[in-house]
């Protein structure tokens, strides 16, 4: 003898399929928003660790107490709180920074190359105004609160060394 279906109500069906369908959407929403947010590179500042067109993800949940010195970060442009920048941390507070003929130097020793990679292009494109070929930075002291970073590609990107160091309220997540 077979058993004969019940008939579900559109109500209980609601409960049984869409509620949960429904709570995971908004779960997922909220995650996109306030934890791991996707972020397309726009441009070729952070090359050769992040192409332009590139995906990267960027965790809202880290502490500024815990970034560290080549930890990748995303702020908000001083400048125009419209405008991001993609850049890593060259200095902290208290660190001494420069750059001399494009080197970057941290507490007076030069970065690796490990922790700060390098373009390695020979096809460098024309300096944008206000670079130029030794693109000197002179010694700095990173005041409290704020951060000083520097792009991958140095010899484009803008960073630090124009919008001078980066208060720590600008930065909004680190690289994951």
């Amino acid at each position: 003898m077979s058993k004969s279906r019940q008939k579900i109500s559109v109500k209980a069906r609601f409960f049984q399929v869409g509620a949960p369908l429904l709570i995971a959407l908004v779960l997922a929403f909220i995650f996109k928003l306030k934890v791991l947010t996707p972020l397309e590179v726009s441009n070729s500042f952070m090359e050769p660790s992040f192409s332009q067109g590139k995906t990267v993800y960027i965790s809202k949940l880290t502490s500024v107490k815990s970034l560290l010195v080549g930890d990748v970060v995303l702020a908000k442009s001083p400048l125009d709180e419209n405008s991001y920048i993609l850049a890593r941390i060259l200095g902290k507070p208290g660190d001494e920074v420069s750059i001399s003929a494009r080197e970057a130097y941290r507490n007076g020793n030069p970065v690796s190359e490990e922790i700060f990679p390098r373009t390695k292009s020979q096809n460098l494109p024309a300096l944008p105004t206000g670079k130029t070929e030794s693109d000197e930075k002179p010694k700095l002291i990173v005041p409290e609160k704020t951060f000083f970073l520097l792009c991958d590609n140095r010899e484009i990107g803008i960073d630090s060394r124009e919008l001078g160091p980066i208060p720590e309220s600008l930065i909004i997540g680190k690289v994951w």
